[in-house]
């Protein structure tokens, strides 16, 4: 019988998992988190310098902020991110949430649909 539904802890499977924090996703192994439908991500990063892509995607993405504050940047505009923010970026917009880490902090990415392919890196100036 097809598992229905599938029991975890987000920090277990997005910290420890196999797809960089990615805990559901059209590239999930078969079983209930695998799905065209959409992405999500738990990530934690420390204080100081990040090291990621400055992209556009062609999914719509809210990253959630559940602590500490990331200084992001988004079609041009940098905003700082602290615990209880969230931003939504529609499709085509260059972005990055995690410019640096200000304070420890951690978050939820959500994508739709999902589309392993959609991200593009810009090049930095």
């Amino acid at each position: 019988m097809k598992s229905t539904f599938y029991y975890g802890n987000f920090t277990q499977d997005g910290l420890h998992g196999q797809n960089h924090g990615w805990i559901i996703g059209k590239f999930m192994e078969a079983g209930p988190r695998s799905t065209d439908d959409l992405e999500i991500k738990y990530w934690e990063y420390p204080k100081g310098p990040a090291d990621h892509d400055y992209k556009s995607s062609a999914t719509i993405e809210v990253t959630f902020i559940l602590k500490g504050a990331t200084r992001a940047e988004v079609d041009g505009e940098e905003i700082v991110l602290s615990a209880g923010d969230y931003v939504i970026i529609q499709p085509g917009t260059p972005n990055s949430t995690v410019l640096e880490v200000l304070a420890d902090a951690a978050g939820l990415t959500v994508k739709a649909p999902s589309d392993p392919g959609a991200k593009k890196v810009i090049p930095r100036d």
